[in-house]
Order: structure tokens, then sequence, then C-alpha cells
């Protein structure tokens, strides 16, 4: 039997290690198959990404290029810009013409103030001469070309550029509009500084290449290779594609202008798209070999840190199964921290809470043996103490001492409830008579320093509570709050009773205490003064009978008073 178990405990061993392999076969095949469908997933929203990105850079575009045709417009249907170039080109000499000239040159800097990305405009009259606001003067550029497009336009806008210098340009034909008779007056030309407008509003990033198209004219080109933009070719709807320009691969979106015959395209290097991938790619190669060779080299250290465990528990068990209860010593340091060492930890816990339970009910024996050892020496002969009360009580009568009297007979009835009643609980009303009879004896005592009340509901002998726990609460007020002042004291007892719980509240106005006293009494380090019986021994005894969830809690301030509040179960008889 001890061969053949050796060699089940070599075969799990084994069959760990297959198991390990196997997983790590398993989940290596499905990470390279999602790692395939993850790559082509991200790809797409790559792709999709360039294209939303162009999307919305073209709306931006498009949105600026609109408010220069609408600048355009304005100073193309000026009636004062009208009147000034009607003036200019009817008469080209002369002062009042000089005089027009600086009017409009004024007139056309309100408009050039209006778009910070504006560089220049120009207007040009019948004569060929040009009026310019702004930095980029372009008049030996104005070509045969641009003045057949706006002539073609009838009045619409166009858009031309200098490529060399990457300016866009805006034309437009000036014709008189006061008549309707549509008479040439000159044209509007603006330029556009593109790379100060492409760095402050877009914000491309330096890897990628931004280009402008009008049919097959170049506009616009950034961050491009010399020559490559001249590969492109014009698309006729909005996408992506791969195209090879100058050698190299590239990722290219395109969208259509929505205002104009413009056509925007977003070039990205098809490396930068791919070359993540390729090189996770190898990663996952690399990492799956290295997790071979370290599930290989672990499995049996694997293996024994699953049995050596679970060989510990059984031992624990075995002593637990004999009645050994004693400390069994915790988890080892080199246990895992995982489901097994969770049941040695549990076990463990279980273990010392049975230890504990096993000394606190040797205590509670203790204290319950304790108490009927007192209450058996507190019934010596008590009828012997009743007869003498009773002696005194009548010898007082006839001596007409009415004070002894009552004195006497109220300690008698206190003493009889108190030794006579066996059980541990009493009813309300028998605890009552024993405070009646106590604050008796001490209002002869302390006559119109003491003053008290109780304030209860009627028929309280269905409710059953701890025998002696108002009267040692009362007593305590009177050693700490009467005794130590001058003023009069008042105790006031409050009793509610709802259908689970007994609430009663004892309040007086002596002196107060602060919170490290409270404190110390729920630890049971204040002692009570002579031989009475203190707030701790109180709260011990509810807690004994009837659980943590019931006791006595104190409210208190210096000089302001005391408030006991003791909170029982509803027992009834």
């Amino acid at each position: 039997m001890i061969k053949w178990g050796r060699r089940k405990g070599k075969g799990i061993k084994n069959k760990i290690i297959t198991i390990a392999i196997l997983q790590l076969v398993f989940f290596c095949l499905m990470g390279t198959i999602s790692f395939h469908f993850i790559t082509a997933v991200y790809e797409k929203q790559v792709y999709d990404e360039s294209a939303n990105t162009l999307s919305l850079t073209s709306t931006v575009l498009d949105e600026e290029l609109r408010k220069i045709e609408q600048i355009s417009f304005q100073i193309n249907t000026d009636s004062v810009i009208q009147n000034y170039m009607e003036g200019i080109n009817y008469e080209y000499f002369g002062y009042d013409v000089y005089r027009t000239k600086r009017l409009l040159i004024d007139r056309l800097n309100a408009y050039y103030s209006q778009e910070k990305y504006i560089s220049s405009i120009h207007v040009v009259d019948t004569f060929g001469e040009i009026y310019v606001v702004g930095d980029n003067r372009i008049g030996q550029e104005i070509d045969r070309e641009w003045t057949e497009d706006m002539k073609e336009a009838g009045g619409a806008n166009t858009w031309q550029s200098i490529t060399d210098e990457g300016v866009l340009v805006s034309t437009r034909e000036m014709r008189k509009m006061s008549d309707l008779s549509l008479v040439y007056l000159g044209a509007v030309i603006i330029t556009i500084d593109m790379g100060d407008f492409i760095s402050g509003s877009l914000n491309f990033s330096p890897d990628k290449s931004f280009v402008i198209m009008k049919d097959e004219e170049i506009m616009y080109t950034n961050n491009m290779e010399e020559g490559s933009e001249s590969q492109l070719e014009p698309t006729e709807s909005s996408g992506y594609q791969v195209m090879d320009l100058s050698g190299s691969e590239y990722f290219i979106t395109s969208q259509r202008s929505r205002h104009s015959e413009l056509f925007y395209y977003n070039i990205l290097p098809f490396d930068q798209v791919t070359g993540q991938t390729k090189w996770l790619n190898g990663l996952m190669i690399f990492s799956f070999i290295l997790f071979l060779a370290i599930i290989l080299l672990i499995s049996r250290s694997l293996a024994r840190a699953i049995s050596k465990p679970l060989e510990e528990l059984t031992s624990k068990m075995k002593h637990v199964q004999e009645g050994k209860f004693e400390s069994l010593g915790t988890t080892d340091k080199h246990s895992p921290y995982d489901e097994i060492g969770q049941l040695h930890t549990n076990f463990d816990l279980m273990i010392e809470k049975i230890n504990t339970l096993i000394r606190e009910n040797y205590t509670k024996q203790l204290i319950i043996k304790e108490t009927e050892y007192r209450a058996l020496q507190a019934q010596i002969n008590p009828h012997f103490l009743y007869n003498t009360l009773d002696s005194i009580n009548w010898l007082a009568k006839m001596n007409k001492q009415s004070d002894i009297s009552q004195i006497a007979e109220a300690l008698g009835n206190m003493m009889r409830n108190i030794i006579s009643k066996k059980e541990p609980l009493i009813t309300i009303d028998e605890e009552l008579d024993i405070v009646r009879a106590y604050m008796v004896i001490q209002k002869y005592r302390y006559k119109e320093r003491l003053q008290f009340t109780l304030e209860h509901p009627e028929n309280m002998s269905a409710y059953r509570i701890p025998k002696l726990t108002i009267q040692p609460i009362i007593e305590n007020a009177i050693q700490h709050s009467l005794e130590e002042v001058i003023s009069v004291c008042t105790i006031d007892v409050n009793i509610r009773c709802t259908e689970s719980k007994v609430t009663i509240s004892i309040r007086d106005n002596g002196v107060g205490m602060d919170e490290a006293t409270i404190q110390s009494i729920y630890a049971g380090n204040v002692k009570p003064k002579r031989s009475g019986i203190g707030l701790y021994n109180i709260i011990e005894r509810i807690h004994l009978m009837f659980g943590e969830a019931y006791g006595l809690s104190i409210e208190s301030e210096l000089d302001k008073g005391t408030t006991v509040f003791i909170t029982l179960p509803n027992v009834e008889e």
C-alpha cells in the first residue's frame, strides 16, 4: 500500500505538470487567435479614427474657409467699397482719386482685422493697379489663369494657391450691384497663411502629413517628402486606402470639402499602424517560450506547495479529533495564501474560538458559584434579622419614635425583598418596592436636600428585570451627587416599556463626570464607594443574562449632572 501511495503521489505531480503545460498551450493558442482578432479590430479602429479625425479637420477647415468666403463676399458687395472702386475706375489720376484710394485702404483694413489667419487682402481695379493691406503681397503672382477662373465663376469664390509659399488664395470678381448692371469693377483677392492656420487651429502631429488638392492641383502640403505629393491621385469619394509613395507605404484618408471644390488628405506612414502589432507578435512568441521553461522548472515545487499544507491541516484535525484543543501552531510562513491557506487560517480561528468559549464558560461558572456562595452567606438566619427589625419597629412605636419606626420598617421590607427573592429576575414592581424602601431611609437622613420622583406605567408586575438593578444606581447617585455638594439633589427615575424592550433612566443634577471617567467605569476600573454594588457589576450581570445587545450607558457633563440608561429585553412572566 505504501509503494502504491508513493506511485500515486508521483502520478499526481506529473499530472500537475501535464495539466499546467496543456493549459499554457491552450491559452497561448487562444491568445494568438485573440491577438490576431484584436489586431484586426485595432487596425480598423485606427482607420476609422483617422477618417474621423480628417472629417473633423475638414469641418474646421470648411468653417474657416467659409468665413474667408463670407469676408470676400462682404468686401465684394460693400456699397462703400463699390463706390470707391467706381470712382477710381472712372478717373485714374487726381487728388480726389488719391483720397479715394486712401479711404479704400482704410476700409480694407477693417476687414483685414476680422480673421487672424488672413495674411493680406488685395483689390485690383480695371487699370490693373493693386491695393493691398497686410504682409503678403502677391502682385506678381496674379496670372491669367486666376483671371480666367474668376471670370468663369461669375462672381462666385474660387480657390487658388501659391504652393511654394504655403499660401491659399481666395479670388472673386467684383461687379457693380447698385443698378444691377453688374459692370466689372475689379477683383478681390484674400491670402491665407496655411502654415499658421494649420499649426494654430488643427495642431497636427509631426508624423502626419496633410494635403489640400483641387482637381489634380496640389493647393497645400506639409510634412511630405519632396515629390511624394505629386503621386497622389484624386478620388471621387471620401474613404481610406493604402498607397505606395516614393517606395514607402502610406495610410491615406481622404475627405471632400462640403462647401467647395477642395479635397483633403490625411497621410500616415503605414509602418506606424502595423509596427506595434508586429512587435507584440514577436513578444508573444518569446513569452510563450519563456513561460514554458518556467512551468517546467517550478512544476514540482508547485505540487509540493499544494500537498504540504493539506498534510499539515490533516495533522491538526487529528489532534482535535483526539480532544487536544490546545494551540496547534499557526500556518507555516511558506504556505500559500490561497484557498488552502484560508482553510488553515479559518481552522486556527475556529480552534481559538473554541478555546475562548471554553474559558468564558469556565469563568461564568466560577462567577455563578461565587454568586451562589455569597447569596448563601447572606441568607444565614434571615428570620433573626427580620424579627430584630420588627422588635425595633414595635419598640419605637411604643416610645412614640415614629421616625425610628418607619426607618426600621423600611429597612425590614427592603431586606426581606432582597433576601427572600431567590430568582435572579424579579418583577419591576418588586424592584420598585426595594427602591421606595431605600428612599424612605435616605429621606430621613437627608430630609429636604433629597428630592426623588418616580415615573412609570401602571401594572408593572408583568415585566421582569434582574434584581438590584435600579437601587444600586440610585445609591451611587446619592453618594456621588448629594454627599459631595450642599445644594438640593434631585433624582428622577423614568421607566418605559415597549413590546420588545424595557428602558430605565436615572437622572441626577449632581457634579457630573468627564468622558475619561465614563470610559473607566465601562472598563471596570472605578470601584464603588464603601461596599455597594458598582455600575460595572450591573453591566456584567446584564451581559451575562441577556447578551452584549443590552446593558447600561452613561451620559454626563461636569457640573450638569448624570443620566444612566438601562436597556433590557421585555421578559414577561
